[in-house]
């Protein structure tokens, strides 16, 4: 029997439920309550701002046990709750149960929420249903850092017969938030902080109160209240849009269930994650990074969960490539971290941004990305093959080019390096961006300005990427360049980062120029982009799969021997799914199969641990020999645009799938492992081409493909791009 089949109890590092729409989302505890001090970043959120802090039901006082909750989509949950021994007026009735049903859907800016009562007595009883509301109106650093502020200029009036407001404001920023029932004749009142609505219950009826949330920005809108209820049958299916998108997109039919499982999932997560108030169409989005702290507009994990959703839908990238230009900087700001062609890090509309106690409005210190842009742009080329359609993106593209030979390469060495140029930057700017996320190898902060091994390769395969796309646009002159400018970096990087006595890849460039020994997972990503010869990527390869790397789930983002390592850390030895799936995707590169195989093992068997079958952010380093199941990290996002995509990032590995509509090919070089003998991809969108894919793996490892490519060649084998350059 495989090992993850005896594994049947999920890990949580928190019991909360999530729900959302876009950037406007809902944490609870498991009983559907926001309680009052919490800190586990419950409440209702949009546009960066927690509008609801405290929302708990109460039936004659007390609080009912919730029995059974459940996640009936990403935007809508439901909770089923008992309250025993519900007295009457005459004291008679201390056997009288009711129950309650609470259905919650969120909308953009709103949330609409039902209430059902049914009593099982034997004679009618009177209630007093009560509905304890708080809102602090605190901005979402506030929330994420515990920092919270209780603000003066915060009233609530009760505007009968059926409406409550709560307001606060800023000079010149406001947050208000309605609450009103949908029916008037409901005897509501409001009466020391909380809601009350007197309920007769006749056994056999059901009882039902609608009430609506509107979570305004403004004091000159105030929506309409709803018709009526949005669970009505007459309303539109809530989750039509979504579904949608989910039918459109590739299906795959693997015969290892967990890839299935977390294939599905990880679709489902991604429908999550879609911001709806970033969309140009419906077919053209971005996706946020994550949910809770990360639904907004973000530069990396936008980018490479783009490039991860490749293969299940190559127009995301659209989307976000349309997003990130818009809000490219042509500005030189130091206190934004912006430099003219630079590509965003992160857009934030909450208070603290409004008023720059933090500089994201929006911010700009991420290193890498500019050249992700680049990246993401090419493998648009590659798999939709219409030059034309992106001609839009060739400023944007030059622009990006320009940024990392100007302000990328700071001191004119050939390297891209970072330092923040403001107090509130951040002090990391590559994708370990945690302040303690680059160490060098005694535990020390390195001198600033830094530049990391992957922020090298990035820009060497955007270089060599994008120079096909230039190429297609005509300009000859600039893709040669591109090409020869890529080889030089390629000899200069092996000459700087390559430490020849212990045969190994350096960390990062400090200050001072010294290449930084620590050993960290950052040299899967160089072998991603293929910036290694054969020998040293293989070199690189095995290194990671040492048992100080390797923790039997995932590739630790810190070596085990190194003296700040903490497997509990966000980024001093835990294991983040993207990066062991991106070192993965090297490892094949360079002819390591069966050591991808046993990343993407440990990874599968590790994400049916978790709750609702869904990859997390990052989670604990523990050695998989240690305990039974992978541990959580106790506030990682989830669902988690990366993590979900490293899932869709596997199926792409597994078959060696790599398209190239221009040249009417698609390449194909499965590496099926025995726990997964046999993959079906369906659906798959490449230009005006459709494909299907069907492989299996026979028992002397030999691979059959059925293939149907609508017009597009099948070729056998490592595209040119892709091949590992010579020893």
């Amino acid at each position: 029997m495989a090992p993850w089949r005896t594994l049947i109890t999920a890990v949580h590092p928190h019991p909360s439920v999530k729900i959302n729409h876009g950037a406007t989302f809902m944490v609870t505890d498991r009983d559907g309550a926001i309680p009052v001090g919490s800190e586990g970043g419950y409440g209702l959120y949009s546009s960066d701002t927690r509008f609801i802090s405290r929302h708990e039901l109460r039936l004659n006082g007390k609080k009912p046990d919730s029995v059974a909750s459940v996640r009936l989509s990403f935007r809508q949950a439901r909770w089923h709750m008992i309250a025993d021994n519900i007295a009457g007026p005459g004291g008679d009735m201390r056997e009288a149960r009711v129950a309650i049903t609470i259905d919650r859907l969120i909308n953009l800016h709103q949330m609409h929420e039902d209430i059902t009562l049914h009593t099982f007595a034997r004679a009618p009883v009177t209630v007093l249903v009560e509905i304890a509301l708080e809102s602090d109106f605190a901005d979402l650093f506030e929330v994420r850092y515990r920092s919270w502020q209780r603000r003066a200029d915060l009233n609530t009036w009760w505007l009968g017969p059926n409406s409550l407001e709560s307001r606060y404001q800023n000079a010149d920023f406001v947050r208000r938030c309605l609450v009103r029932t949908l029916k008037e004749k409901t005897g509501v009142t409001y009466a020391n902080g909380a809601l009350r609505i007197p309920v007769d219950l006749v056994p056999g009826e059901e009882w039902r109160v609608c009430l609506q949330y509107d979570l305004l920005t403004s004091d000159d809108h105030r929506p309409g209240l709803a018709k009526r209820c949005a669970f009505h049958p007459e309303e539109p299916d809530p989750m039509l849009q979504a579904r949608s998108w989910q039918l459109s997109v590739s299906q795959v039919e693997p015969s290892d269930l967990r890839l299935q499982f977390a294939y599905q999932r990880a679709i489902e997560d991604l429908a999550a994650l879609r911001l709806h108030e970033q969309e140009a169409t419906t077919d053209h989005w971005i996706p946020a990074a994550g949910l809770p702290w990360f639904m907004a507009l973000f530069g990396r994990d936008s980018l490479i969960a783009s490039l991860q959703a490749m293969v299940v839908q190559p127009a995301v990238a659209t989307g976000t490539l349309e997003n990130l230009a818009r809000w490219q900087s042509d500005v030189d700001d130091p206190e934004r971290d912006a430099e003219p062609g630079k590509i965003p890090h992160e857009l934030r509309v909450g208070e603290w941004a409004h008023f720059g106690l933090v500089p994201h409005r929006p911010y700009y210190g991420t290193a890498d990305a500019t050249p992700l842009y680049l990246l993401l742009l090419a493998e648009s080329f590659r798999w939709a093959g219409d030059a034309s359609a992106l001609a839009p993106f060739r400023s944007a593209a030059e622009r990006c080019l320009e940024w990392i030979d100007r302000y990328g390469d700071r001191d004119g060495d050939g390297f891209q390096e970072y330092a923040p140029r403001t107090p509130k930057g951040y002090r990391n700017q590559a994708w370990r961006d945690a302040h303690d996320g680059v160490l060098d190898e005694s535990g020390a902060f390195p001198e600033l300005p830094i530049g990391t091994s992957e922020m090298q390769a990035y820009v060497y395969g955007a270089k060599t990427r994008i120079a096909p796309l230039f190429e297609a646009w005509g300009d000859h002159a600039r893709a040669n360049k591109l090409m020869g400018e890529a080889a030089e970096l390629r000899r200069r990087f092996i000459e700087k980062f390559w430490l020849e006595p212990s045969g190994e890849l350096a960390f990062c460039i400090d200050g001072r120029k010294r290449a930084v020994p620590t050993v960290v997972s950052d040299s899967g990503h160089c072998l991603w982009m293929g910036i290694l010869d054969g020998e040293r990527g293989r070199a690189a390869g095995r290194r990671l799969m040492q048992p100080d790397m390797f923790s039997g789930w995932g590739l630790r983002v810190l070596s085990d021997r190194h003296p700040a390592y903490d497997p509990h850390s966000y980024q001093r030895g835990s294991v983040w799914p993207h990066d062991s799936v991106i070192a993965a995707a090297g490892l094949r590169r360079y002819g390591m199969v069966e050591e991808a195989w046993t990343i993407l093992d440990g990874l599968l068997t590790a994400v049916m641990c978790f709750e609702d079958i869904q990859m997390p952010e990052l989670f604990a380093g523990l050695p998989k020999g240690e305990f039974a199941v992978p541990v959580p990290y106790r506030t990682a996002n989830v669902p988690q645009a990366w993590a979900a995509g490293s899932v869709l990032h596997m199926v792409r590995i597994l078959l060696g799938l790599e398209p190239d509509v221009p040249e009417g090919k698609v390449y194909l070089d499965p590496a099926l492992p025995p726990w997964c003998s046999k993959l079906e991809l369906r659906n798959l969108q490449l230009g005006r081409h459709g494909v299907k894919l069907r492989v299996e793996r026979r028992a002397d490892g030999e691979h059959v493909v059925e293939a149907e490519a609508d017009g597009l060649e099948i070729v056998r084998g490592v595209p040119p791009w892709l091949r590992v350059a010579a020893d």
